[in-house]
């Protein structure tokens, strides 16, 4: 996450849109920058990391892929206001995840992801659900005519999310593996089909290549 900062603070709005994957290799918490302030950081479970955007706590695992996309709010592919430029990016995530056969569908609600509770608590504005159940998250920070947008996917639920949140163990939140009958993705297939998808609707991101993060 301190490096999705560094990115972020030293992008140029005139600079072509950067994409970025990485995932944890144990269990991580990451909280978004405003969550971190309420919570006692001493007291939670796991070790955490605070993302420079927004959104509720995060449970990564082996089982999930993150993705950070840093680029100008005048991007036409990309940018725009908030909610118009999140859709775009979610739109693209939902075609790239379409063609690896699984039929995701975007959330028509604006608020029920806030409040209390985890990430995948429920779906939000834009959000990508596969039958019902949300499947990934994200949120986006602004500043000086640059957003970034930090999300992740899950392949499928980490035994540590129903540890954690045993409430929700039978709740909102699913895996795009969760079907026997489908073909398993692997992070791979994920990067290779979202890559796919944005090249194909004309995004040219910054050639950037970031080792796999160790924590």
């Amino acid at each position: 996450m301190a490096y999705d900062q560094e990115l972020f603070k030293g992008f140029s709005p005139d600079h072509p849109p950067l994409l970025r994957f990485f995932f944890f290799e144990r269990p991580t918490l990451t909280l978004g920058r405003l969550e971190a302030r309420r919570l006692n950081l001493n007291q939670l479970p796991y070790s955490h990391e605070i993302r420079p955007t927004g959104g509720r706590m995060v449970l990564h695992g082996e089982n999930d892929l993150c993705y950070s996309i840093t680029a100008s709010v005048k991007d036409p592919l990309v940018g725009g206001e908030l909610l118009e430029s999140y859709g775009k990016i979610s739109g693209l995530l939902t075609y790239a995840l379409r063609g690896l056969g699984r039929e995701v569908r975007l959330s028509g609600e604006r608020h029920p992801g806030q409040g209390k509770g985890h990430c995948f608590s429920s779906p939000s504005f834009a959000e990508l659900t596969l039958n019902g159940k949300k499947v990934a998250g994200g949120a986006q920070a602004r500043e000086g005519g640059v957003f970034q947008q930090q999300g992740v996917l899950l392949l499928s639920v980490s035994p540590e999310w129903k540890n954690l949140f045993p409430e929700m163990e039978n709740g909102a939140m699913a895996g795009l593996n969760d079907d026997p009958s489908l073909v398993p993705l692997g992070r791979e297939d994920l990067e290779r089909s979202i890559m796919a998808a944005f090249e194909e609707a004309g995004v040219v991101f910054v050639n950037h290549f970031v080792p796999a993060l160790k924590v």
